[in-house]
Parts: C-alpha cells; structure tokens; sequence
C-alpha cells in the first residue's frame, strides 16, 4: 500500500477496532468499562485485569487525568475487596456497591436484568435530548424520572445519599467524557451508540485536556442543582 494512503488509513481510525463481547467474555452494568472492553483498552475478555491496567484504560480511552484514573480505580478495587488482586468487569455485577437502583440504562436489580443495558431505557433518555443533544437539562429531569418509576415498581427500591451522588457522578462523567470535547453536550446519535453498542461512535473525540476529579465534582453539583430547578411539583 502507498506510504500516503497508509497515514490516511490510520488517521480515519479514530478508535481502536471494536468487537462486541464473545461466548465467554464478561461485562459489568458500567457502559464506559464495558466500552473500554469493546475497544480493547482493557482486555476483551474483561477479565483479570490490574490496578495499573485500568488506569491506563480509563486515561488513554476517554483522556481522564491520571490522578482522576488512580482514585477511582483505588476507589473500585477497594470497595470490591480487590486490593492486591486482579479483577473482572463481572465483579461489578453485585447489587448495591457501584450498581444502583433507577440507573440510566439498567433495570433494577429486583425486578430485571440489572446487567445489561435495556434499550427501551436509552430511547427513554434521548427523549430528553435537546436540539439533538444530551446536556444538563436531559439529565436533570430524566432523574426524576427514573427515580419515580423505580420506586413504583421496586418493592425493594432503595436510594439513600451515596445511590443519589453514584447517580449525579455518573451523569457528570457522561456529560464531561463523553461530552468533553463538545462543551458537555453529547450528540443523541453518539449517546445512541455510546449505550446501546458499548461502542464509541466514529466521530466522537475525547476531550482535548485531560479530565480531572475537581471539573467531574464540581459539574455534578451544578446537575444536581439543575435537577432541584426542574424537580416536579
């Protein structure tokens, strides 16, 4: 192949090849891990991987800081009693540590697959979108949303303060990752993708300076103060 049309090859790809999971691989009811599975920034198999190796994963896929990367992988070994070992994506399945009840777009555990992704969920959220897009707004009232239907229809709902800050967390991340690059905002067709294939769509593009733990805390605060401002009466 020409030298030219070799660089211009490897300048389209814009993410590393992404395959679906296989037969045997394992994923969690995180979309972004399961992403990084996808495109192989973690192993496809999502098993065993490292404290070091997910740290790699989260800064060289989605451009998270490194300090932002080692806290919340800390964060997760620790939590799931990993420390010093190796963990799998399907370690992250257990109810109640970092899955929550009325999630973006799982079921809950008690009453449905709280694993993988419901799509009728997704299309749920980009109900929400605003001029095309998924911003502050979307998910601001798409938390009351959930959270009323969750509580409907979960006799064992439960969402005290760390189930709410997991929920705020995770919303900031996809606005501020996802979104970094488009001043929060994420396309719909790209949060299509993002939700439903596990994949990142070809034109989206990681923030061009690194995201950081203050700008993911600091944004949560204002989504949690936006959803004050559209909370039902």
């Amino acid at each position: 192949m020409d030298a030219k049309l070799i660089i211009l090859f490897l300048s389209n790809m814009s993410h590393p090849e992404y395959r679906p999971p296989g037969e045997n691989d394992v994923r969690s009811p995180c979309p972004a891990l399961n992403c990084l599975a996808n495109h192989g920034f973690l192993p496809r198999s999502g098993k065993d991987f490292s404290m070091s190796e997910l740290i790699e994963a989260l800064n060289k896929g989605f451009n998270t800081s490194r300090a932002f990367a080692s806290v919340q992988t800390l964060g997760a070994f620790t939590m799931y009693g990993k420390l010093f070992q190796k963990m799998s994506l399907s370690d992250l399945q257990r109810h109640g540590i970092l899955e929550h009840d009325a999630s973006l777009s799982r079921q809950d555990a008690a009453i449905g697959d709280h694993v993988n992704v419901d799509k009728t969920l997704v299309d749920l959220l980009l109900t929400y979108k605003v001029g095309e897009k998924i911003n502050i707004e979307s998910l601001a009232k798409l938390h009351h949303v959930r959270y009323t239907d969750s509580k409907e229809r979960n006799k064992d709902f439960y969402y005290g303060w760390r189930q709410q800050s997991l929920s705020f967390g995770e919303s900031s991340l996809l606005l501020c990752v996802i979104g970094g690059a488009t001043n929060k905002e994420v396309d719909a067709k790209v949060a299509e993708i993002f939700f439903k294939e596990e994949r990142l769509a070809d034109e989206w593009k990681s923030s061009e300076t690194p995201i950081g733990l203050f700008e993911i805390l600091n944004y949560q605060k204002e989504i949690e103060k936006k959803a004050e401002e559209v909370r039902p009466k």
